[in-house]
């Protein structure tokens, strides 16, 4: 990011109201974000309906377009999957229904177990067996379970489809990440040998987020490309192999923030220009990957080594909570609008439950359940009413 005097320039809030802005937080979670872009969906969808009740009691013609994201939220971030998907909803202007639909392919290429170029998963049932054993063999082995490659095509494909300009169509992932936008977002990422949460940002912000790790102070944001910044956020360790970004080596975001809200939160300052007072949020969205319930009837294993790995396994889980995070932020944000009810500030959390069934972060084969886990959440007449809530503050006032 350029550190001259000189600030950018900011666009105007995306919000219905002067000087009024709207935040969106995506967690992390591998093929599970599929559930994050249903209940997107289901709220844009919400935003127009509202849209078009106001345009008809006021006589104007009514628009039945999808309602795109980026024109009604000033600044989004994400992790891991979540990463990816506000660069493809911001840095790429797409639609929901769009994201959805590329979501399944890059899934499937992503996390797909392969022996040379052969997807095991796509030989049947036989390929699921030795696909499984091949992860397991992968893990034992200390090697990555899946490659980078899938993912870095994947982007490319993406990119090339849904390009912002001629400079995308062209050089598809290899295109800088940071572009002059109206969608503004960032991904986190974790510097893997200094354990430093770093935002890999599309926009120059009003003062640059440099580094503070010994080493990393001379990263120059402007020269990473989208590709590097996908692989950055989605680099989780066992999963996918780290990358090497100007000499240094990125984990994704999810080891430290895989919810970002704390994130999105603190970098609202980037809305405004650098002598401003912290800008109005009226509004900011977190999004899950889903969650099973709490299972009170689980027993605890019982010999040395299972109880062993459910240690680890229970450490990782607390690391990566996300539930936890967002406990946390709604009671702070709580006392903020009790503090300052003259500027409240609307907060959803939306999660899908999975009932106890746990899901891995790379079994796209599952991608079917996970549908039919968030349309079952959202028939909840709570969530309906927290949905139309939410969409009623995105709404544009004409």
């Amino acid at each position: 990011m350029s550190t001259d005097a000189s600030a950018p320039v900011l666009p105007g809030p995306q919000a219905g109201f002067e000087g009024a802005y709207n935040l969106l937080s995506f967690d992390g979670g591998g093929v599970k974000g599929i559930s994050s872009m249903i209940i997107l969906k289901k709220v844009m969808d919400r935003v127009r309906d509202i849209e078009n009740e106001t345009a008809a009691v006021e006589g104007r013609p009514l628009d039945t377009d999808e309602r795109r994201p980026v024109d009604y939220f000033d600044l989004a971030a994400g992790t891991s999957t979540g990463g990816l998907i506000a660069l493809m909803l911001f840095r790429l202007h797409m639609k929901c229904s769009e994201v959805i639909g590329q979501y399944h392919d890059l899934a499937k290429e992503v996390f797909s177990p392969r022996i040379g170029p052969v997807s095991l998963y796509r030989l049947g049932r036989l390929g699921k067996h030795v696909g499984d054993l091949w992860i397991k063999f992968k893990m034992l082995t200390g090697q990555s379970q899946f490659s980078h490659k899938p993912l870095e095509k994947a982007i490319d494909t993406v990119v090339g489809a849904f390009p912002l300009d001629d400079d995308d169509k062209a050089r598809k992932g290899d295109a800088a990440l940071v572009k002059d936008s109206q969608g503004q977002m960032f991904m986190c990422a974790t510097l893997a040998d200094k354990g430093e949460s770093i935002l890999l940002r599309n926009y120059d912000p009003p003062f640059a987020p440099l580094p503070v790790s010994a080493g990393a102070k001379d990263l120059n944001f402007n020269a990473i490309s989208i590709k590097e910044a996908a692989r950055a956020t989605s680099a989780a360790p066992t999963y996918l192999k780290q990358v090497n970004i100007q000499g240094l080596n990125f984990w994704d975001g999810g080891l430290l923030n895989n919810n970002p809200i704390d994130q999105v939160w603190d970098n609202r300052y980037d809305l405004v220009a650098r002598e401003h007072q912290s800008p109005h949020i009226r509004c900011i969205v977190s999004l899950g990957t889903t969650h099973p319930d709490y299972d009170p009837n689980k027993k605890p294993p019982g010999r040395f080594v299972a109880r062993f790995f459910n240690t680890v396994s229970k450490t990782v889980a607390f690391v990566t909570n996300t539930e936890a995070k967002h406990r946390d932020f709604e009671r702070n944000m709580r006392q903020r609008n009790r503090r300052r009810p003259d500027r409240p500030t609307g907060y959803f959390r939306f999660n899908a439950p999975t009932e106890k069934e746990q899901i891995d972060l790379s079994d796209y084969l599952k991608m079917p359940k996970l549908r039919d886990y968030t349309e079952k959440y959202l028939k909840n007449p709570d969530v309906d009413v927290m949905i139309h809530e939410c969409a009623a503050l995105l709404a544009k006032k004409h």
